[in-house]
């Protein structure tokens, strides 16, 4: 059986990612916080995650939800007009869709009556190869369909994504990653979508989310598609609530949203090359990602730049930023005419300060603007790795406060 903590650690983890269901770049939502449009959707999934916690604290472990939308943090009183829907009957469903084997119950598992637009269930399923971690959600959503996708594998580890429009203009997606700290444990996830909102997710390991016990997850690609397209889910969306306001989007087959605009990306990132130190030397150009690899003294980094515009928001995040405790290694400082500048370094976590991987630079400007700088060593974000960075953080300071950003 897994431990409490291993349940935790999958649910916050298929909420987090479930944030590549609307992929976005790394501006902000990456471990370093180096991105203020990614940091306002974190904020909000960080709530559903400690929510979700909370309940897993008193013994209800809760299952997968889609990026956006608390997972089982509320109670919501039951539509009376809408048939029930039981956990014994919820897991005959789920046992439709298993190859021969066996299914154990987690304790708490189960998440209905805790929000009307979605249920699901956290289980362990053995089929004689090792017990696996299974996670299934059936919910509704105000996802537009065009924006769904594969997690960004500039964020994630991923040995593959395939993404497919049906027929009917659904969408499905199957998603397999892999552990950041532990290359042996996989994570496979499959969802389907539908233009009105519906959606169905499965996650699966190669054992529990800390340890793998097996080559790879129980259920194949044929499965899982079976699984989670499968028409007797009908059942299961007879008894939730549809979400208000779900768009009623079609979906081209090359539909991917972009989450920062070329032509905005590339603008911040001829700033950025305009205000490196003399000497340094850059490559590898990545406009999606707002990235650009620099070169000092030989020694290689990544660095991303986020401007956020003026927003309430962001008066809000300047003005509350005296009541939030700095970090062991941030250091806040006024800037000339008004506003923060916040310098920050920090490891695996924003408390830790062995094994440094991340350097971060915020200025949070009076009109509630931002600017947001973030330098590791290695190409993706999720392989930063320790060493000097090619830029110090007085370097970064020195190029944030130029006034180059606003003119």
């Amino acid at each position: 059986m897994p431990t409490d903590d291993e349940l935790a650690s999958a649910l916050s983890r298929a909420l987090d990612g479930a944030a590549g269901l609307t992929p976005e770049a790394a501006h902000g939502q990456l471990a370093a916080g180096a991105r203020r449009a990614g940091l306002r959707r974190q904020r909000r999934r960080r709530a559903a995650v400690a929510g979700a916690l909370a309940v897993l604290v008193l013994g209800a472990a809760g299952g997968f939800a889609s990026g956006g939308h608390l997972p089982f943090a509320t109670t919501a009183p039951a539509d009376s007009a809408r048939p029930q829907l039981s956990e014994q009957r919820f897991d005959e469903l789920v046992g439709l869709f298993l190859p021969h084997g066996t299914v154990r119950r987690v304790g708490g598992g189960w998440s209905a009556d805790r929000d009307p637009h979605q249920v699901g269930k956290v289980l362990t399923f053995d089929d004689g190869s090792g017990e696996s971690l299974l996670q299934v959600t059936v919910q509704y959503t105000a996802d537009r369909i065009e924006q769904l996708g594969c997690l960004d594998s500039f964020q994630t580890p991923t040995d593959s994504c395939t993404r497919t429009v049906l027929p009917d203009g659904s969408l499905l997606v199957i998603d397999k990653i892999r552990s950041r700290s532990d290359d042996g444990v996989l994570e496979w996830r499959a969802f389907w979508a539908a233009p009105d909102g519906r959606q169905v997710h499965v996650t699966e390991y190669n054992g529990q989310p800390s340890r793998a016990s097996r080559p790879a997850p129980p259920l194949t690609d044929a499965q899982l598609t079976a699984m989670v397209t499968a028409p007797q889910w009908s059942e299961a969306f007879a008894a939730l609530t549809p979400v208000a306001g779900t768009p009623d989007a079609t979906v081209s087959a090359d539909a991917h949203p972009s989450p920062t605009s070329t032509e905005t990306a590339d603008a911040l990132l001829d700033k950025l090359a305009a205000l490196l130190p003399t000497g340094t030397a850059t490559a590898d150009r990545d406009a999606a990602h707002t990235r650009l690899a620099v070169t000092a003294d030989g020694r290689r980094s990544s660095l991303t730049v986020a401007f956020t515009p003026p927003s309430q928001r962001g008066l809000d995040d300047l003005a509350g930023l005296p009541q939030q405790p700095p970090t062991p290694l941030e250091v806040r400082e006024p800037v000339a005419g008004g506003g923060t500048v916040v310098v920050n370094a920090f490891g695996n976590g924003k408390t830790a300060t062995d094994n440094l991987l991340h350097w971060t630079v915020t200025v949070y400007y009076p009109d509630g603007a931002q600017l947001l700088f973030n330098e590791w060593n290695g190409e993706q974000f999720y392989d930063a790795r320790p060493g000097v960075p090619a830029l110090d953080l007085a370097a970064l300071k020195a190029i944030a406060l130029s006034p180059a950003w606003r003119a």
